[in-house]
């Protein structure tokens, strides 16, 4: 995305002048902010195509609710984040940020995320997706209090992990040597039960069950 204007929102001096040197090596036209008045100044100039904003920050939410108010063809990657504060992650994924980058990760994956906003595309590690899957699930979860696997026949509970697998109807008859039509009235049984109206639903709660805790 050479030519983007991004504003690095830091106030780390060291690491936000290092990584606005790293990303214009990049041809990356990367601009600096430390709090709300810099970051105004550089806004004034121009909405910017993207912004990169520490989780670590002071006053970090206040900032991001004012990037998610800037343009709505600005996007915003946190960096900084944290596997230990998952809180911070689904926050930051609930406010609408196009990237969430782990300390753990690259400055090769910044980059490759920066590049992925600028294109309108949203990007995240395996690690940050299974927390907003956790995040899904519980959700479910609450979506649905009183359609617990419990009332499942043994049977019905053995269909279902089989849905959760991804295996079509005709695979299940085959796995469990039974007949297609005995299959589809399990699933029937199975949807009905969980008041879902759908396959995809039911794996839903099945996962919000075994994983929500």
């Amino acid at each position: 995305m050479p030519g983007s204007r991004i504003i690095i929102v830091d106030d780390g001096r060291l690491v936000r002048e290092c990584l606005a040197a790293q990303l214009r090596c990049h041809h990356i036209d990367a601009r600096e902010a430390w709090d709300l008045p810099s970051l105004l100044k550089q806004v004034d100039a121009g909405p910017p195509d993207v912004i990169l904003l520490n989780a670590g920050t002071a006053d970090s939410a206040m900032l991001l609710q004012f990037c998610g108010d800037i343009d709505p063809r600005t996007k915003v990657v946190i960096y900084g984040l944290s596997m230990d504060r998952e809180s911070e992650i689904v926050a930051a994924a609930e406010a609408g940020v196009a990237g969430l980058h782990l300390q753990s990760e690259s400055f090769a994956d910044l980059v490759t995320m920066v590049r992925s906003a600028g294109n309108g595309q949203a990007l995240c590690s395996p690690e940050v997706s299974a927390v907003l899957m956790k995040r899904v699930y519980a959700f479910a979860a609450q979506a649905h209090p009183d359609s617990g696997t419990e009332s499942l026949t043994a049977r019905e509970n053995e269909v279902l992990e089989l849905l959760d697998q991804g295996l079509s109807n005709q695979q299940i008859a085959t796995r469990l040597s039974v007949s297609l039509h005995t299959v589809k009235n399990h699933v029937h049984s199975v949807l009905a039960k969980l008041g879902v109206s759908s396959r995809a639903e039911a794996v839903t709660v099945f996962r919000a069950g075994k994983y929500a805790n």
